[in-house]
C-alpha cells in the first residue's frame, strides 16, 4: 500500500481560529490505506490551515506543524495560533485519518470505536498494516504540507518544529526521525515508542480478551470502551499487534529510525504525572534513546486535563515558549 496519484489543492480560502485569519486548502492526495477506494479516497483528502505572522519574512519565518490527538480534528489545536503567531511563527494545522473531516463519520470528535465502526461494516481488516500504511501516509503528508508552505506562502525557513498531542505525537515522531523531517520534535502527552505507547492504552487482559467469541467478551469490553465491543476488540487487537516486535510493528514505530537523528536535531516530550495512559517511565526511556532529548513532568496534569493549577493549554503554551524561544522574533 502506498501513494497512488498527484495531489490535487484546492484553495485557499479564508479560516478564522482563535481570532487570527489564515488560509484554508482542502487537499486531496490519493493513497492506498485500506485498499476501498472510496474509503481511501475519504482517509487521504484533508483541510489545510497556515496562519502566518503579519509583519515577518516569510523567507526567515520558522514553522510549527501541529497534529492533535486520535480522531481529534485539527481544531483541538486552534489554541497554537496565537501563541506561535505572536511569537513571530507560523502556525500550520490538518486533520489526521479518522480525524475531523479527513474520516468516513464527522461527528463524535476524539471517539476513536465510533471512527472505526464505519471501517468494519466495510469488512475492512484492521490491524498492524493499516497502522504502518497510516503513519507512511501522514509522512508522505508532511511533505505535501511542506510544498504547499513553499510554494504559496513562501515559507522556506529550515526551521520546523513538528508539534503532536498523543496519537499526533507518533505521527510526528515518524515523519521526524524516518524521513528526516524538522528540526525540532515536540510531543505533548505523548511520545515516540509506539510499542510503548499500544502497551501503555492496552488492559493487562487483552491477549485473553482478544482471544475469546465475541458474546463472551462484550460485557468485559464494556468496562474498557463502552459499547460497541465488536469495533472495541478490532481496536484492542491492533494494540496487542503494535505492543509485539513483529516486523511490520517495527517498522511502522518511530524509535526503529532514531539512529538517523543526530544531535543538531531535538526532541521534546511533556507528560502529566497523573497520566493515567502515558507512563511517565516510558517518556523517559523513549526520550534518553534521542542524542538530543529531554522530557518534563508536569505534577497534577494527566492525558490532556489538570486537577488544579494552570490548565493544559497554559502549560503547553509555556512548553513551545521555551522550547522555540530562540527562534522568535
Amino acid at each position: 500500500m502506498g501513494a497512488t496519484g498527484e495531489a490535487k489543492i484546492y484553495g485557499p480560502d479564508k479560516i478564522w481560529l482563535e481570532g487570527r485569519q489564515g488560509s484554508r486548502y482542502w487537499i486531496s492526495h490519493p493513497f492506498e490505506i485500506t485498499g476501498v477506494k472510496d474509503v481511501d479516497k475519504a482517509l487521504s483528502s484533508f483541510p489545510l490551515a497556515v496562519f502566518q505572522p503579519p509583519g515577518r519574512d516569510p523567507a526567515r519565518t520558522p514553522v510549527l506543524i501541529g497534529l492533535q490527538g486520535i480522531a481529534a480534528p485539527f481544531q483541538w489545536n486552534a489554541f497554537l495560533v496565537p501563541t506561535l503567531l505572536d511569537m513571530g511563527m507560523a502556525c500550520v494545522l490538518f486533520d489526521t485519518p479518522l480525524a475531523g473531516e479527513r474520516s468516513l463519520i464527522r461527528d463524535h470528535p476524539g471517539d476513536v470505536v465510533r471512527q472505526v465502526m464505519p471501517l468494519m461494516e466495510k469488512r475492512i481488516k484492521l490491524g498492524a498494516p493499516m497502522v504502518l500504511s497510516l503513519m507512511n501516509a501522514v509522512a508522505r503528508d508532511m511533505t505535501t504540507v511542506l510544498d504547499v508552505l513553499r510554494s504559496r506562502h513562501r515559507l522556506r525557513d529550515d526551521r520546523v518544529a513538528l508539534f503532536g498531542v498523543s496519537l499526533g505525537c507518533l505521527l510526528s515522531s515518524y515523519a521526524f526521525t524516518r524521513d528526516g523531517i524538522g528540526q525540532r520534535l515536540l510531543g505533548v502527552v505523548g511520545h515516540a515508542d509506539l510499542r510503548l505507547f499500544a502497551r501503555s492504552y492496552t488492559p493487562y487482559i487483552t491477549p485473553l480478551l482478544v482471544s475469546l467469541p465475541i458474546r463472551t467478551m462484550s460485557k468485559a469490553l464494556s468496562y474498557f470502551f463502552g459499547r460497541f465491543p465488536e469495533a472495541a476488540v478490532s481496536s484492542l487487537g491492533i494494540l496487542n499487534e503494535l505492543r509485539g516486535d513483529g516486523k511490520i510493528s517495527k517498522q511502522a514505530n518511530p524509535m526503529t529510525y532514531v539512529d538517523r537523528v543526530g544531535e543538531h536535531r531535538r526532541a521534546r516530550f511533556l507528560v502529566g504525572r497523573d497520566d493515567s495512559l502515558v507512563r511517565n517511565a516510558d517518556v523517559e526511556s523513549c526520550s534518553l534513546r534521542f542524542r538530543n532529548g529531554n522530557w518534563y513532568v508536569v505534577p497534577g496534569m494527566g492525558h490532556g486535563g489538570v486537577t488544579s493549577g494552570p490548565s493544559f493549554v497554559d502549560h503547553v503554551r509555556f512548553f513551545l515558549g521555551t522550547q522555540l524561544g530562540d527562534w522568535r522574533w
